[in-house]
């Protein structure tokens, strides 16, 4: 079921790229996550809990089920993966479902996407072809968004 590797330094992880292009045709580059670790949460998990909140401290991919609050530097929905609950992080890339508010800096939802809820960013890129039912809300700057993720959102520091 778990297997242990017999080495007990962890390898480092290659830096990253997305696939989308950025400005003139340039690939964008992710942020690294601060400890540059991942975790996945693979297609056969279904994690159900009143209260749950699931927090990562570095990059955290959900391709499974989520009911409940999902938080990292950095969280991908996988294709497959479905969360009912806030998403916050630093960088929330969507290619799956989401039901529940989005909280980030950098909101990216992707081609497959299907997000019911708003997303509060400051930075936010839609695909075409990704399903969004939902407001968008730009905030002023990050000590908005923390409030928001926080749940104490007043809605105030939003840029008009």
């Amino acid at each position: 079921m778990f297997t242990r590797s017999s080495s007990a330094e962890p390898r480092a992880l290659e830096p990253r790229t997305a696939h989308a292009n950025g400005v003139n045709g340039t690939p964008a580059r992710l942020k690294p996550a601060a400890t540059g670790e991942k975790s996945v949460i693979g297609n056969d998990l279904k994690i159900i809990g009143q209260g749950l909140k699931i927090i990562g401290r570095g990059v955290l991919q959900v391709d499974g089920e989520i009911e409940g609050d999902v938080q990292a530097v950095e969280v991908i929905i996988g294709e497959q993966g479905k969360v009912t609950g806030m998403v916050a992080g630093e960088q929330v890339v969507v290619r799956g479902k989401v039901s529940g508010v989005v909280c980030a800096k950098s909101v990216m939802l992707q081609a497959s996407s299907e997000v019911q809820g708003d997303i509060h960013h400051m930075s936010f890129a839609i695909e075409q072809g990704a399903m969004f039912d939902g407001r968008s809300r730009r905030a002023a700057d990050e000590t908005a968004l923390n409030s928001v993720a926080e749940g104490k959102g007043s809605g105030h520091a939003y840029a008009s």
